[in-house]
């Protein structure tokens, strides 16, 4: 009786310890945070990324700044998916797409990365400098409005058996 009582014990003590040992973690400024979410972030360069569009054509772009900087000019075909409203958007939806990630600098899309990452997309690019740097290097490549990349992702209709 003394073993199961023992086992018992050692047993919620080591169940009580689990559960607290998780903490979250502190930064001590956000730009503490924004490095620590770059880590095992593929990054290119608006360079990189102007080469890619070239060669591939269409390709998955999310400008995760707020609508109304999108509107103001972003990189042509983005898809305007602001940061706090990544995890809830139908505009994306195939985890196998290689998605390339901008905000203002690289904060915001610092940020996007791992939540998209998370959400098992699989290839998720940053792009370093951000929408500042493509502004600067390719001033005649911009898009204003709300563009053609704001459409939301087709839904596929279940079928209804039988060739229905």
């Amino acid at each position: 009786m003394k073993t199961y009582k023992l086992f018992f014990v050692l047993s919620i003590i080591i169940f009580v310890a689990g559960c607290g040992a998780k903490m979250d973690k502190a930064y001590d400024d956000v730009n503490q945070k924004v490095s620590e979410a770059q880590i095992g972030i593929t990054k290119v360069t608006v360079e990189d990324l102007k080469t890619i569009i070239d060669n591939h054509g269409e390709i998955k772009i999310i400008d995760c700044r707020e609508k109304e900087e999108y509107i103001n000019g972003h990189i042509p075909g983005a898809i305007n998916i602001p940061r706090g409203l990544l995890e809830f958007s139908s505009k994306i939806s195939n985890r196998r797409d290689v998605i390339y990630v901008y905000s203002e600098n690289i904060n915001r899309a610092s940020l996007a990365c791992p939540t998209l990452k998370l959400l098992k997309y699989k290839y998720v690019n940053l792009i370093d400098g951000g929408w500042q740097k493509w502004n600067k290097a390719f001033p005649e490549l911009i898009e204003e409005g709300e563009g053609g990349g704001h459409k939301a992702a087709p839904k596929v209709e279940a079928s209804g058996g039988c060739g229905g």
